[in-house]
């Protein structure tokens, strides 16, 4: 986008706020978001970051995950877990919906219901654990796995969004759901499709005050216009990394505050395995090893960020296999004795090609409003071009590429692409959720969008999550990893540190969450 543009894009955004801000009494908090996140439903809202945190201020859990990744009781105020599957929860007293009507264990009982009965795979792998749920009373409810969970805290209890079943016992097609409403610190006042969201501080919220009596979200999909708003003072937090190359420029400015961290999103290249060349694990390891990782994270990052490792796990992962820390290289030589051993010869023009006519020529997309992404893919593009596969980079809006690879957010539906850029949100790897992004069986492998499957890794992944002991788990998941690392149906480019940029004369109650940022509910309350 041309930036006289962008510059009107971001003005217009302004105009259809105005109207907006000038109602609510006091400033209200301004951030600028990516995109449009749906009705901010659990079944509605769009992405993992910033779309769930979002949804989380006005859905909530009954654990909540702290600045240090330790799942903390939330709308629970106790746990006790005996033989490893059975779970009982007592609530808080005087949690409300915000509707006022008292939220209790049949809330419970009904959210594990409806997620098992209303497909969303994210929310029903988990609640499919559950395989019995007795209310005791108001205040009480025991949830039964089917078997041992090492991490049902973290990854069920503490992500799970609970429903009001006085209001959601009624809705059959819950993606057609347009009214937020739950237990959490903000309510959802006003939505714009493509515009922006106002939240309003819950008066009768049961925990902590809400930081903001007015939270408004603009849609600002460019990301030099977001910043270009936070320098002029019309936002005062984007829920974007500040681009590296203005990191100095943030940090010099007196009234814009920066916090660093490791960051635990990634930036990966998703193969589909079941495509004509890319159905040779030889191939793959010829792409994966052809690919300048450290000119990708010093020409795109400038040195704020991480090399991807084959085994996907952040090295700062008590779970990462130190085995699996780095990439192969290899030479343009080695690249044709390897793909020669294939069965691979160079055409005329350059290109790999096989006695087949497979020719190793593949279409790349990449998002378009996202620059450092779009500029990997180019990057990445010249590194196999060079090596005789040719990629042809597809620039296309972000959603279209999600549908493309993801489809509804249902891996079952398949996918239609080649190669595509794509990235997971931080609790993918806080989670070392290993066996979402690599199960052959799409109820379980809810991530797995390269169409991968191997019984060994699916053995080790159904394994290691019910191993409790965390020494063996660890020895399960270094496994995964080592296959994942000779097989690579996905490429870990790189993490990118989470460096975020806001302005603390309108907040300065911003807390960083390991591996993710400050963007998490934590920030959104006063302690």
């Amino acid at each position: 986008m041309h930036v006289l543009t962008r510059i009107a894009v971001a003005a217009l955004a302004w105009s259809l706020l105005a109207s907006a801000w000038a109602v609510n009494h006091g400033l209200p908090m301004r951030m600028a978001i990516t995109q449009d996140e749906g009705t901010l439903t659990p079944y509605t809202y769009q992405t993992g970051y910033p779309g769930y945190e979002l949804m989380t201020l006005i859905y909530e859990q009954l654990f909540l995950m702290d600045e240090d990744l330790v799942p903390q009781p939330w709308l629970a105020a106790s746990l006790d877990i005996h033989d490893d599957v059975h779970y009982r929860i007592e609530l808080r007293e005087g949690v409300m919906w915000q509707d006022g009507t008292p939220f209790t264990a049949d809330d419970v009982a009904f959210s594990i219901g409806y997620y098992q009965t209303h497909v969303l795979g994210r929310f029903t792998t988990s609640a499919n654990k559950v395989v019995d749920v007795e209310v005791a009373s108001d205040l009480e409810v025991t949830l039964t796995l089917a078997a041992p969970d090492a991490g049902f805290v973290q990854t069920g209890l503490a992500d799970l969004p609970m429903l009001p079943r006085h209001v959601w016992e009624g809705i059959d097609e819950p993606r057609n759901m347009t009214e937020a409403m739950g237990t959490g610190p903000y309510r959802l006042i006003e939505y714009q499709p493509e515009q922006f969201y106002r939240l309003a501080a819950n008066d009768e919220y049961w925990g902590p005050e809400p930081a903001f009596d007015t939270l408004i979200a603009a849609v600002i999909r460019d990301e030099t216009a977001t910043f270009q708003a936070l320098q002029a003072g019309e936002i005062d937090v984007a829920v974007r990394p500040v681009p590296a190359g203005t990191v100095e420029r943030f940090e010099a400015a007196r009234d814009i505050d920066v916090q660093q961290g490791a960051g635990f999103p990634s930036t990966i290249l998703i193969m589909d395995v079941t495509q004509p060349g890319l159905d040779d694990v030889r191939v793959r390891q010829v792409i994966a090893s052809s690919i300048d990782y450290v000119r990708l994270v010093d020409i795109l990052l400038l040195g704020y960020g991480t090399l991807g490792t084959p085994g996907f796990l952040h090295p700062a992962n008590p779970f990462a296999n130190p085995d699996t820390a780095e990439y192969e290289r290899i030479t343009p030589e080695q690249v044709a004795g390897r793909l020669g051993e294939a069965g691979y010869t160079r055409g005329g023009d350059g290109v790999f090609e096989n006695a087949d006519g497979v020719r190793l020529a593949f279409e790349f997309l990449a998002p378009a409003n996202n620059p450092t992404r779009l500029r990997a893919a180019e990057l990445i593009a010249l590194d196999l071009n060079a090596a005789g596969i040719r990629v042809t980079v597809r620039s296309i809006e972000n959603e279209a590429l999600v549908q493309r690879a993801w489809p509804d957010f249902d891996v079952s539906q398949g996918r239609d692409f080649e190669l595509s850029m794509f990235g997971w949100s931080a609790p993918v790897n806080a989670q070392a959720n290993l066996r979402g992004l690599l199960h052959s069986d799409t109820t379980k492998g809810t991530l797995n969008l390269s169409g991968y499957g191997d019984p060994e890794v699916d053995r080790l992944t159904d394994e290691a999550l019910v191993t409790t002991d965390p020494d063996a788990r660890r020895e399960l998941l270094y496994r995964v990893q080592e296959r994942l690392a000779d097989d690579l149906p996905l490429i870990t480019l790189f993490y990118q540190d989470g460096i975020y940029a806001y302005r603390p004369a309108a907040y300065d109650g911003w807390t960083y969450m390991a591996g993710q940022g400050i963007i998490h509910k934590g920030s959104f309350l006063r302690r």
